[in-house]
């Protein structure tokens, strides 16, 4: 597996997830991925959004979002 991701950058973006998701309070899932990804590696953001793997507003796109990132 080729992860696009750095170690350190997915404990960050974890971590940023469960600040902007807080239990569904904040944001869908979709869009807290999406907004944890623009602070951890701001090229990565840029590379997926408005693609087919842009999870920002369809949750159910969540899946392929993971799936890309761990290419």
């Amino acid at each position: 597996m080729n992860n696009k991701l750095s170690d350190l950058e997915w404990v960050k973006l974890t971590k940023k997830f469960v600040e902007y998701y807080d239990g569904g309070r904040n944001q869908r899932v979709g869009q807290a991925y999406m907004n944890a990804l623009f602070e951890v590696n701001r090229k990565l953001y840029d590379t997926i959004s408005g693609t087919e793997n842009d999870c920002f507003y369809d949750d159910n796109k969540v899946i392929n979002f993971i799936r890309w990132l761990n290419d």
